[in-house]
């Protein structure tokens, strides 16, 4: 047997594997690990499914002070959906699960229930493990995109841990690059807008989307359908609930949404020029002269708006399936590991509820660091902020390397 068949019955292999341990881990994970804010997903599955408010679900909360619902409403609507077959079980316990000493009050240190609420978020997660080979056309590629989500640490926390939502905006994105190698750039809208339904942040893409349609077809009109297509859809998502005080409050104008433009270069008293849009108008510029590509532009404004702000560690999600695209066209697996390392230093300086203390088993008092590793810890996150920096500014390059010279 020649070295080349080997190699190929050992990676089939290690694709087999992967996803085998892969799925294994987000199983076990999902069972013994909480968060609350998976307690709002579960109180909006009440209201939604037990209640049905799917159009009301924001103003359902009244006067309540122990939660709110502050994102879009698909962040709501599509976990509910898969939540449809447990109606019985959702309308029991959707209003206890807000509170982790329910959860930790239960025998035993795994607790099925967290794997019915995290389900929608499973289900994307491995949807995208599905999907995510189809960016590529070479065999051996399409493999190891399979490998890297499947042993992806930031989609497992996201989708397992956290059970988040960011698992199902990063799925809509891959949805969405899969439209661009059709040069269904509408389709691709299509996909931006129901992520942006989730967390706006996607709204940021429809211009580069608009672009890349000029660029194709080279037709103004073709640029405009692609932009109209996907404002449309938000418009038309956002619209039902548009009335709503609460969602207006909390969710449509939530502080959350300016996080990225608070850090920036001051100019006067009182105007500053944030850095995310320096950064993603850089990026635009790039992708409009045809130095970088469709890919690594979205990566790069996706990026930009994180790298300028102390975002959430779930958020890195969102860029995952792009990045996994670059790494793989460039050939750049140390790109992969600067970001992966970047991101667990930056979860590490977040309270023990983002990590160890997410399994319900743990004592969130408990396995504290010394006083005296706190300085040396903050460099390292310090140093992990300037090392994901590095990679947004890395991208405005293409990411190409060049032989050095003498």
């Amino acid at each position: 047997m020649g070295w080349t068949k080997m190699a190929k019955i050992n990676l089939t292999r290690l694709v087999t594997f992967s996803v085998i341990i892969g799925i294994l881990l987000r199983l076990l994970l999902s069972v013994t690990t909480y968060h609350s804010d998976l307690g709002a997903f579960a109180l909006a599955g009440k209201y939604i499914v037990g209640d049905n408010r799917p159009l009301t679900f924001y103003d359902a909360l009244g006067s309540r002070t122990d939660m709110v619902f502050n994102y879009q409403p698909l962040a709501y609507l599509l976990p509910s959906a898969a939540y449809l077959p447990f109606k019985s079980i959702v309308v029991t316990t959707g209003d206890l699960l807000i509170n982790r000493s329910w959860i930790t009050s239960l025998p035993g240190s795994i607790q099925p229930i967290l794997l019915l609420y995290k389900l929608p978020m499973l289900i994307a997660d491995l949807l995208i493990l599905l999907f995510i080979p189809n960016l590529f056309s070479d065999p051996r590629k399409k493999k190891i995109s399979r490998i890297l989500w499947s042993l992806n640490p930031i989609a497992i926390f996201v989708s397992s841990m956290m059970g988040q939502v960011d698992i199902i905006i990063a799925l809509f994105l891959l949805l969405s690059l899969l439209s661009i190698k059709e040069s269904k750039y509408p389709k691709a809208a299509l996909f931006v807008a129901l992520s942006a339904l989730i967390k706006p942040i996607g709204l940021i893409l429809l211009p580069i989307l608009a672009i890349s349609a000029f660029h194709y077809h080279k037709k103004i009109s073709s640029a405009l359908f692609s932009l109209l297509t996907g404002f449309g859809i938000y418009a038309l998502g956002v619209l039902p609930y548009i009335s709503s005080p609460y969602y207006r409050y909390y969710a449509l104008f939530a502080d959350q949404i300016n996080k990225s433009t608070f850090a920036g270069i001051a100019i006067a008293s009182g105007t500053v020029i944030p850095w995310f849009f320096i950064a993603y108008s850089f990026a635009i510029m790039l992708f409009w002269q045809k130095r970088i590509s469709l890919n690594t532009a979205m990566l790069a404004s996706l990026l930009s708006s994180l790298v300028f702000t102390h975002f959430h560690p779930q958020w890195l999600v969102w860029v995952m399936p792009g990045v996994i695209y670059f790494i793989l066209m460039q050939r750049a697996y140390f790109y992969y590991i600067a970001l992966l390392l970047g991101w667990l230093f930056v979860l590490l300086s977040f309270d023990s509820s983002l990590h160890y203390g997410l399994f319900i088993w743990i004592s969130s008092s408990t396995l504290l660091l010394p006083a005296s590793f706190n300085n040396l810890f903050i460099n390292l996150v310090g140093l992990s902020r300037a090392l994901l920096l590095s990679c947004l500014l890395l991208l405005y390059s293409g990411g190409k390397s060049h032989p050095p010279t003498v």
